[in-house]
């Protein structure tokens, strides 16, 4: 049994492991390609101060453009699906996430299963909107009956069990359906 935790533990998600190796591999090519420039240009220079703050900042610029593209694939789809996700909360039960195609795959992975969260939570919304029309005609159709007074008490009570089925087949038929 622990073996079968191991194992779900470290290969689940396939696709962040993909993302942060697409991240690695980048970097490392990035800074493959600076470090072969950075040799270039110290045979032409030669070595010394200049040569040391000309490859230093371009370390730290490749840092920089790195994390903002990087932090822009993961990071900034975030700011947008709160929005989204806001709009869900409002009453619009019909929206679902999306992302841009350049964000990242690990992303995709996941706003797919939000959205199947989603879906059912529109199915449970509409269940719950049909359910309180139906028991309000329900109601409505029992307090007519008792205030025409035309039924005996037998009647009315026939007509709440009959009520109380209705309700129990109701849902009977939703639990089936998830």
């Amino acid at each position: 049994m622990t073996r079968k935790l191991i194992k779900q533990h470290y290969f689940i998600s396939k696709e962040l492991r993909i993302s942060i190796a697409l991240i690695i591999l980048w970097s490392l090519l990035v800074t493959a390609f600076y470090t072969y420039f950075a040799r270039e240009l110290g045979e032409k220079i030669g070595q010394g101060t200049p040569l040391f703050i000309i490859v230093m900042l371009g370390y730290v610029l490749i840092v920089v453009v790195l994390t903002l593209i990087f932090s822009h694939r993961l990071i900034g789809p975030f700011q947008r699906l709160k929005t989204e996700m806001r709009l869900i909360r409002a009453g619009e039960y019909h929206r679902r996430l999306n992302l841009r195609n350049n964000d990242d795959i690990y992303l995709k992975s996941f706003i797919k299963e939000v959205n199947m969260v989603l879906e059912e939570y529109e199915k449970m919304h509409q269940y719950k909107k049909d359910m309180i029309k139906h028991i309000d005609s329900e109601m409505l159709n029992l307090i007519s009956s008792i205030q025409e007074g035309k039924h005996s008490v037998e009647t009315l009570k026939e007509h709440v069990v009959e009520f109380h089925k209705k309700l129990k087949s109701i849902k009977e038929e939703k639990a089936e359906l998830t």
